[in-house]
């Protein structure tokens, strides 16, 4: 099935490193000045084992909870931060992109989400977390995730060659709406909006692979950014989670669109509906109704297109279901810093 909208923007085992630390206070997400000297720095690589030097005065003690196994390009990781009191805040970033945490069960418990670009190489991305004691005491750390190769599936495909470029009385039209979601998938709402696990939109198990490469006609046409379902027309389409209704349109290669914004920079894209149930501002819970699956926009059939944009970046949508898995049962209030 052919899906042009692919190259448009549209874990149970874990390791613990405790760390323990004392830096200069008054840090700000994004400065480097957690990195100065006198700070005891404990990395966590991919092995478990870390080096550390003591100070000889008192420092706020962290646990940071990373995935044991490697995650792959269009990964996403769950970071997990316990303390023995209460955090006034917790920030972060992985190679400056911003790590934003939210409280668990108690101001003790801290969760986060690292996503894993496309275009990630193998290697080791360095997450950086700095906090503040309730009691004003600052913290800092350094955790490291280790990205693994992985190999994409390549799909040929021989199509009418009206399916395989867009006709040139389309550009404007599709460089407009290529800014519209650009610019939707930029605004990064500060509170958390969702809770708990995300569901997939319709019944059923993916039938295409994230990042699978399909080659149209002998040229290349893009990667795969989302999971397909089988879904024969006028298939509810439920909200994965919670969230705002930021985009619900007809757009040239996804048809008609709702995309959803869920906060903290996660965002759900649905496409290919035969019908729209919401309207932008919408606010949505987790299984509400947005529409309809169909066979609208550039495609040969009818399916469901999901989508997940995190941080400006593409992520596997069924790579995030894994990763906040263990939150499924959460019931501590939201907040975010």
């Amino acid at each position: 099935m052919l899906d042009e909208c692919s190259a448009s923007p549209l874990l149970p085992t874990l390791r613990s490193a405790t760390l323990k630390l004392r830096v200069p206070m008054h840090l700000f997400p994004g400065s480097r000045s957690a990195m100065l000297a006198g700070a005891l720095l404990v990395l966590a690589g991919a092995t478990g084992r870390g080096q550390a030097s003591q100070i000889p005065e008192p420092a706020v003690r962290l646990s940071v909870t990373v995935p044991r196994e490697p995650v792959g390009p269009g990964g996403v990781a769950l970071l997990t931060v316990t303390a023995p009191e209460d955090l006034a805040e917790l920030s972060g970033d992985a190679r400056g992109v911003p790590v934003r945490f939210w409280t668990g069960r108690s101001r003790m418990e801290w969760h986060g989400l690292v996503g894993v670009g496309l275009g990630t190489k193998p290697g080791v991305v360095t997450v950086n977390v700095r906090g503040t004691a309730s009691s004003g005491g600052a913290a800092s750390a350094q955790v490291s995730l280790t990205v693994s190769k992985k190999i994409f599936q390549t799909r040929r495909l021989k199509v009418a060659p009206r399916l395989a470029k867009p006709p040139e009385e389309e550009a404007a039209r599709i460089a407009e709406e290529a800014k519209l979601m650009a610019a939707a998938f930029a605004i990064v709402t500060p509170e958390r909006l969702w809770r708990g696990r995300f569901d997939a939109p319709v019944p059923g198990t993916a039938t295409s692979s994230f990042g699978r490469l399909t080659i149209t006609n002998g040229e290349p046409s893009g990667r795969h950014q989302g999971a397909d379902f089988r879904a024969v027309v006028g298939t509810p389409v439920r909200a994965p989670n919670a969230g705002r209704v930021v985009v619900a349109r007809d757009l040239y290669f996804a048809g008609n669109t709702v995309i959803l914004d869920h906060g903290l920079g996660v965002f759900s894209l649905v496409a290919h509906l035969s019908r729209i149930d919401v309207a932008v501002g919408d606010a949505v819970s987790r299984g509400d109704q947005l529409g309809e699956s169909g066979a609208t926009g550039r495609v040969t059939g009818p399916h469901l297109h999901w989508a997940v944009r995190f941080n400006e970046t593409s992520v596997d949508p069924l790579g995030l279901m894994t990763a906040v898995a263990p939150l499924a049962n959460e019931t501590a209030p939201l907040s975010a810093q």
